[in-house]
């Protein structure tokens, strides 16, 4: 009978356990259908979205664009090209469905990462979310919405930086913009009266080597984007004329080892690799 009565006594205190852990967990967790399936970070349709404000520290990033099927570009610090990955990885927390949701006081904010979040995301004038630091899991991050507290897989996010420099394209042409004209320290670039491009002076690169040098431009992207260094002295001024819109003008800072121009209008220098000085400045390319 004793022996009944333990196991009895037991199997209630599992019971009472189990009913206690529900209990926890339910105050624990928002009640309402959104606690069988963890909410979309923002339910906002990506197509509505025409403004982006990114805050990273003490930068603030506006991005902009005119409709939902006009190019974003770059407001604020400076207006410029935006980088696409930097770009694409904000989009994704348009839709994206968490998968954890808890409330917002049930984990520390040092282990969240939130105290001091790496991005705040304000679509259009929506209010504001704050990305933490990584989650649980591979790829996942801690977020933080007006009413709950998130993980979400947000994998694009990672291998990147967030300076504000980061956020402008990389790309020494614009996206979408075709070159008239380039002015070199030594050549001139242009199209003859046939309309074929030729270079200044004459006689001295094959027409190959021109249409290379132009292509290389086209393609050209900087390793990284940083801000300008104003103890270096311009070098030497390239200038990037364009079929629309008004010509572009890069300072050579350093030609040897490596490359480095400056945009003296955004306050920017591109760092390129070394082997990007023949065929941008010098119209030299293997085999041409």
């Amino acid at each position: 009978m004793t022996r009944r009565r333990a196991v009895a006594i037991v199997i209630l205190l599992l019971a009472l356990a189990g009913l206690a852990m529900a209990l926890w967990w339910s105050y624990r967790m928002p009640s309402g259908p959104g606690t069988k399936q963890p909410p979309r970070i923002t339910t906002l349709a990506p197509a509505k979205v025409t403004r982006i404000r990114i805050r990273h520290g003490s930068d603030l990033i506006v991005i902009q664009r005119d409709g939902p099927r006009a190019p974003w570009h770059l407001t604020a610090p400076v207006d410029a090209p935006v980088d696409a990955p930097h770009l694409q990885a904000v989009l994704t927390l348009l839709g994206k469905r968490a998968q954890r949701r808890y409330a917002p006081d049930a984990i520390d904010e040092t282990t969240t990462g939130l105290k001091s979040p790496a991005l705040v995301v304000q679509f259009n004038h929506q209010p504001p979310i704050d990305v933490g630091g990584r989650g649980p899991s591979r790829g996942s991050r801690y977020v933080s919405t007006p009413h709950d507290l998130l993980v979400a897989a947000l994998p694009d996010l990672s291998g990147l930086r967030w300076g504000w420099t980061h956020w402008i394209s990389p790309a020494l042409v614009p996206p979408h913009r075709q070159l008239k004209k380039l002015v070199l320290p030594r050549f001139t670039l242009d199209r003859g009266k046939t309309g074929d491009w030729q270079a200044q002076p004459a006689g001295q690169r094959s027409p190959a080597a021109v249409a290379a040098t132009l292509q290389a431009w086209q393609r050209a992207r900087a390793l990284t984007v940083v801000p300008s260094d104003a103890s270096r002295q311009r070098l030497a001024r390239i200038t990037l004329a364009f079929e629309h819109g008004p010509p572009r003008h890069l300072d050579i800072i350093e030609r040897d080892p490596n490359l480095i121009l400056r945009d003296p209008a955004l306050g920017v220098d591109y760092h390129l690799a070394g082997n990007r000085i023949g065929p941008l400045l010098e119209i030299r390319h293997p085999g041409l």
